[in-house]
């Protein structure tokens, strides 16, 4: 009789090479979709801050304006809730090439429209921010004085603020 080799032939470790390659292949795939995904979340997560952070911001700076002008898609105020500086300051949001900018001075001298360039501190980008005034029921997106409400809509969101007039 004779005795037979105990080693693979080549197609079998060919099918075992083949195969091992396939779940691997798997394993990478299935460990890049979850890194992308996870990256997706964090950043989203990310944005989901911002927008929390800065509806905070104009929820209260909105509530103690005394005085608020929309122009050209931007948002002035006179306020008490500054951010940077204490007591009644001049306040902008400028939206400008998908940035949001926030401008704040101390002393609420000249108009409102006018600020200073190099002070803006850039907030993040948005996709969008539109903002209107709400007045007697009517909707204006250029606006000087004291609306019922004021509503920002930023990326996919509406906000809707109340102003001291309206609570009056």
């Amino acid at each position: 009789m004779k005795e037979k080799n105990k080693g693979f032939t080549l197609v079998e470790v060919l099918i075992v090479l083949s195969l091992l390659g396939l779940t691997f292949s798997v394993l990478l795939l299935t460990w890049a979709r979850g890194m992308d995904s996870s990256l997706n979340i964090s950043k989203r997560a990310e944005e989901l801050k911002s927008e929390i952070l800065l509806f905070w911001d104009l929820q209260r700076k909105i509530l103690g304006a005394k005085k608020i002008k929309l122009y050209r898609g931007n948002i002035y105020m006179i306020t008490t809730g500054g951010s940077i500086y204490q007591g009644i300051v001049k306040c902008a949001y400028v939206f400008n090439n998908g940035s949001l900018f926030y401008y704040e001075y101390p002393y609420p001298y000249g108009a409102l429209e006018e600020i200073e360039e190099d002070k803006l501190q850039r907030i993040g980008n948005f996709e969008n921010f539109e903002v209107s005034a709400v007045k007697d029921k009517k909707e204006w997106r250029d606006y000087e004085g004291m609306p019922d409400y004021v509503v920002i809509r930023l990326n996919d969101r509406e906000f809707v603020f109340e102003t001291l007039s309206s609570l009056k």
